[in-house]
């Protein structure tokens, strides 16, 4: 049998912009709210924004203005406390703006709405696999969330949906959501592939096949946390013990990992309390952050504390041991539901831990004396998010793989010059702009990493080139992967990594050997064409890091920048290649053509050999028209296999046209331009 259920619904009026409008979305919405109070068209009014800060602009633009009536300019988001976001839902004597995020869209019905206005905008958060962290930026919905978001306005009777954007931009908007596979973290099921005896999870069947490059993220990141053995030369790697542990403990690697390492050191309890802070909601009420008395009674939170986990502990005891009393956590900056909910969820990973043999106790209150314990917990599950204070007057930090973000003000370890960060988010933020924020961190120190990863900590000579004083310095650089955690100075530069530096330098422009002139820049580029030309012949290309090599031979064992300058570097590229190669260089891709009567001409050879797409660039002869006409074919390279372009140049070296044929150029195209040259330069033979 098939069962059917019809949904109630009544007509919704569509009305979309007539223009694409520059103002502040904030404004536009207050605009629309304006025209249906003065149109006296009755009902509740509905705005969807995409995130707090876009509510809160669109209730200060609606106060500041004069409106047909008093409405009830209420607020609607996940971050209110229950009684705030119960305001939207009851009765109320004047007309309800309610001004939501896509919380609105689906899940609640809001009696008396009979108008929506529609930003067309939500935050929605995805998976950025080629860095690693979660963005939460402003995109446009699709056109099936305009549609559900238009059907909130026709719930208990007819209403009008008013849409910020015009109808051919609808038109363009996608019809779906994309795939969720295509913009989550894949970690968990990557690791149970793996598991199943998949070692090559690029390989698998999937049936919406996620970007490689996010398999790719995902596989790294579990060999980051001990779970898989280091690739192979097959490009496969088993799983460890680590990673057998891990499938024991349904939950996220990144916390399965935590509570392992909390079962090592005693700290399971903690390690499932901060996993849960994590997967939930914030326990801390974000718009209380700028309320002074909340941020005073939070002090003793903060007190002393070296992580925001701890921050997070004990306002959740405070929470707990006031059997989450609302009123006291409100005074507190505390939300008393996203802290039950953390308990929880507490309770079902301790079940979890317990069931496979971990030492636990739920009712046990988690032992400040065991922060540091956590701390080791938290850097063997973020391993890849630790982090360095760039400076101590800003709040901007790298991390490893060349990534970069700012630490939150609320931070209570902003003094730490090491850090570890569960969190890395990308925001919007102002002019549209991405910013990259990094929170819930702990200050580590260099000894723990040293004993978590004593294989991935190193300690190398290394020589770099100031630009100040133009010359080299040697240091002991200390990297964890390939983040620099600290370097001290050392006394001798060793001599092959000093002329190392220095070509580095050379090539950033930072000074320039008067050798190395355009005779090398035209030997460069010649080597670099035939190459693309004529790939069969296999001749080794000068390209960057082969110049560097050169480079670093002509200046090993030198320190100073106008000692560089000074050396002589052509012989050491004539040592790149054996000398038979060069004459075969000479021969394929030569300097200079001969040319009629007249002394050889110096050929053009482009800098960027070839297109993306492998297609070979041409080599120019700059000529004037009135010096070819004495040449019966047109010039070829490589055996007749590329031919020389000729850009035509008129008697004072301006250009008249390209020319890949010039016979037939001579027989076509000069016929219709003789005329004008003879009246410009009556002085040339014009043939």
């Amino acid at each position: 049998p098939v069962l059917t259920s019809d949904g109630r619904t009544f007509p919704v009026e569509i009305r979309f912009g007539q223009y694409r409008n520059r103002d502040p979305i904030t404004e536009q919405a207050a605009d629309a709210v304006e025209l249906i109070l003065r149109n006296d068209s009755p009902g509740d009014i509905l705005i969807f924004m995409p995130g707090m800060g876009e509510i809160r602009g669109t209730i200060g633009a609606l106060s500041r203005r004069r409106l047909a009536e008093p409405v009830e300019l209420i607020p609607l988001h996940g971050e209110l406390p229950p009684a705030d976001q119960d305001r939207a839902f009851g009765e109320c004597k004047r007309r309800k703006v309610v001004v939501a995020t896509n919380v609105a869209e689906t899940s609640v019905t809001i009696d008396g709405i009979r108008h929506v206005i529609d930003s067309g905008l939500a935050r929605v958060a995805r998976f950025d696999s080629e860095r690693g962290f979660g963005t939460l930026l402003i995109e446009e919905i699709n056109r099936a969330s305009a549609d559900q978001r238009a059907g909130r306005a026709g719930r208990t009777a007819p209403g009008n949906c008013h849409r910020l954007w015009t109808e051919s931009g609808h038109l363009n908007r996608p019809e779906h959501n994309t795939p969720e596979i295509h913009r989550t973290d894949l970690t968990e099921a990557v690791l149970m592939l793996h598991s199943a005896g998949i070692e090559r999870a690029v390989d698998f069947d999937w049936l919406d096949k996620p970007e490689p490059a996010a398999i790719e993220s995902a596989e790294n990141l579990l060999r980051s946390l001990g779970a898989l053995a280091k690739r192979l030369a097959n490009g496969s790697g088993g799983l460890t013990e680590i990673g057998q542990a891990m499938l024991r403990l349904p939950m996220h690697p990144r916390f399965a990992r935590m509570m392992i390492e909390g079962g090592r050191r005693g700290c399971v309890n903690e390690a499932a309390l901060c996993a849960a802070f994590l997967s939930g909601r914030d326990i801390l009420v974000r718009s209380a952050r700028d309320d002074k008395k909340v941020q005073a009674a939070q002090e003793p939170f903060r007190d002393g504390a070296g992580s925001d986990f701890e921050v997070l502990i004990r306002a959740w005891q405070f929470a707990r041991a006031r059997r989450y009393n609302i009123d006291d956590c409100r005074a507190h900056g505390i939300h008393s539901g996203a802290c039950r909910e953390a308990e929880a969820t507490f309770c079902q990973l301790l079940h979890l831990a317990k069931r496979h043999g971990m030492t636990t106790d739920e009712n046990a209150e988690p032992d400040r004396s065991k922060a540091t314990a956590l701390r080791f917990c938290i850097i063997s599950a973020f391993a890849d998010q630790i982090c360095v204070r760039r400076d101590t007057g800003t709040l901007h930090c790298t991390l490893p793989h060349g990534r970069s973000g700012t630490l939150v003000r609320e931070s209570v370890v902003q003094q730490s010059p090491l850090l570890v960060v569960a969190e890395i988010r990308q925001v919007s933020a102002r002019g549209n702009r991405a910013q990259t924020l990094l929170s819930m961190a702990s200050a580590i120190e260099l000894d723990w990493v040293r004993e978590l990863f004593p294989d991935e900590l190193t300690t190398q000579p290394e020589c770099e080139f100031d630009p100040a004083p133009k010359r080299v310095e040697a240091f002991e650089i200390t990297r964890f992967r390939d983040l620099e955690l600290g370097r001290d100075r050392a006394r001798e530069p060793d001599a092959k990594a000093a002329g190392q530096a220095l070509a580095r330098a050379c090539l950033r422009e930072w000074f320039k050997p008067k050798s190395f002139d355009h005779s090398i820049r035209l030997l460069i580029n010649r080597l670099n064409w035939l190459c693309a030309a004529r790939p069969d012949l296999e001749f080794p290309p000068l390209d960057e890091p082969a110049i560097l090599n050169c480079l670093a031979a002509a200046f090993e064992g030198m320190t100073l920048a106008k000692q560089a300058a000074a050396a002589n570097v052509k012989p050491v590229f004539r040592r790149h290649m054996p000398e038979a190669q060069w004459e075969w260089l000479d021969e394929f891709a030569p300097a200079t053509i001969d040319w009629p009567d007249e002394q050889p001409k110096r050929l053009q050879y482009p800098e960027v050999s070839a297109d993306k797409h492998g297609n070979v660039h041409p080599v120019e002869l700059h000529v004037k028209l009135h010096e070819c006409f004495r040449l019966a074919e047109h010039p070829t390279l490589c055996e007749g296999k590329h031919i020389v372009r000729f850009k035509l140049l008129n008697p004072k070296n301006k250009k008249i046209d390209f020319c890949d044929d010039w016979p037939t150029f001579k027989q076509r195209e000069y016929p219709r331009i003789r005329k004008d040259l003879l009246a410009k330069f009556p002085g040339v033979g014009w043939v």
